[in-house]
């Protein structure tokens, strides 16, 4: 398996590649190729063209949940010829903002199904668990069971001219076999890293290998991110690629750690497992 940062908050040693608030991955396995997440424009398609990869190519597009950093570049891959099935959770879709007193900032993904029905673009929904091939999986639904995992009440939904807490019940993660175990790929981890990963441990019962993607940590105390690393050493996780919305004190404290391996993934950074 290998797993290619297209687009993310940095950008590693190519420093052609464009780096901005967002988050994309291709993670090619034995059977496929997976676009997972699709950055928040044009340049996550410019830094896939400039690290070779063809959109004819792409076997799945998956969308970690509506965001616009995660979501808006979508647009960008179909007219670059992406046409696969794009896959997410229940309540994509949904206007999303951030809500600051009276002022409120749009933040979903720019686009409906609408938009993908005239393009004739299949929309398949992950509602909690759906098999994309023997050993690639898609898991929403997360059990809420870590009380300090909380989403911040700026998080907002606009339904029938209300303003409603969002939950985040569209988020989806992506879950790959391996010999050593299983790997995770996460887009924010708005429902909380350690609901994410204890749902995936429940539902499959195999040790979590590796663990990739943005964590929503970069508000949390020190406190809190020393918890959360040592519950996942107690799950058994041996290796982290946090980036995106994960934040520097996450980085800074694992800098300090010997039992996890851990690297972050900037724009054009690959690894392999």
């Amino acid at each position: 398996m290998k797993i290619t940062t297209v687009m993310d908050n940095k950008r590693g040693e190519q420093k052609s590649l464009i780096a901005e608030h967002g988050l994309s991955f291709l993670v090619e396995t034995e059977k496929s190729q997976i676009l997972f997440d699709f950055g928040a424009g044009k340049a996550a398609y410019d830094n896939a063209r400039k690290l070779n990869i063809g959109m004819e190519n792409i076997n799945y597009a998956i969308g970690s949940h509506g965001h616009y950093d995660h979501a808006g570049g979508y647009p960008e891959f179909v007219k670059e010829g992406l046409r696969c099935p794009l896959y997410t959770g229940t309540g994509y879709f949904e206007e999303k903002y951030a809500r600051d007193g009276m002022k409120a900032t749009y933040l979903g993904c720019g686009f409906d199904e609408a938009w993908m029905q005239k393009r004739g673009l299949e929309h398949r929904i992950c509602d909690g668990y759906l098999e994309l091939e023997p050993g690639c999986y898609l898991v929403g639904n997360f059990e809420r069971t870590h009380e300090f995992e909380q989403i911040p009440g700026r998080f907002v939904l606009r339904r029938g001219g209300q303003w409603e807490k969002d939950s985040f019940s569209d988020e989806i993660c992506m879950v790959l076999d391996g010999a050593e175990g299983q790997t995770v790929i996460v887009g924010c981890s708005h429902p909380g890293i350690l609901n994410i990963l204890t749902t995936v441990q429940k539902r499959f019962g195999k040790p979590i290998r590796a663990v990739f993607g943005g964590t929503h940590l970069m508000e949390a105390d020190a406190e809190r991110i020393r918890i959360t690393l040592d519950k996942m050493k107690q799950m058994g996780v041996g290796l982290i690629g946090f980036n995106h919305c994960s934040g520097e004190q996450l980085q800074e404290i694992m800098n300090q750690e010997t039992q996890l391996e851990h690297c972050y993934l900037g724009a054009g950074d690959c690894i392999y497992l």
